[in-house]
């Protein structure tokens, strides 16, 4: 069973381990993710499952939105909804400071990610073709609260 929960300090050395062994994650330094918490502009949560932290989320809180900035889920806690129990948990935070929507950016390419969103409501809002050093496109997408 995964629980979500706002990330900690002593979270950090977790979170930025998982970060480094997430090939899609945008390899965020484990300063940028401390600069991150307990900012009341800000949502950052952890998973935490039966070995411990095993996904992330983190969110700006602005403007009556929240723009995800970062999701990540450990390769072995995959597929047991860790990721649709973060997005859920950025939502309800996102709500409670007045936002109306979600917003973020996905790789075409990403498909178990845009499940996600698009079972979350999601839509697509715009494109940047051949953003990714693979070649596809970043898809924005808007996911209403």
């Amino acid at each position: 069973m995964t629980s979500v929960r706002d990330a900690r300090p002593a979270d950090l050395d977790a979170v930025a381990a998982l970060e480094a062994a997430v090939p899609q994650a945008p390899g965020w330094t484990r300063a940028q993710f401390a600069a991150e918490l307990g900012r009341a502009d800000r949502a950052f949560v952890v998973a935490e499952g039966t070995q411990g932290v095993c996904g992330y989320a983190v969110a700006w809180l602005a403007g009556g939105e929240a723009q995800l900035l970062t999701i990540a889920v450990a390769g072995g806690a995959r597929r047991r909804g860790a990721a649709r129990a973060l997005l859920d948990a950025v939502g309800e935070r996102a709500r409670a400071s007045g936002c109306a929507k979600v917003t973020l950016e996905v790789s075409e390419a990403n498909a178990p990610a845009r499940a996600l969103y698009d079972g979350r409501g999601g839509r697509v809002v715009g494109r940047r073709p051949k953003f990714y050093n693979d070649g596809s496109d970043a898809l924005l997408m808007d996911l209403p609260l």
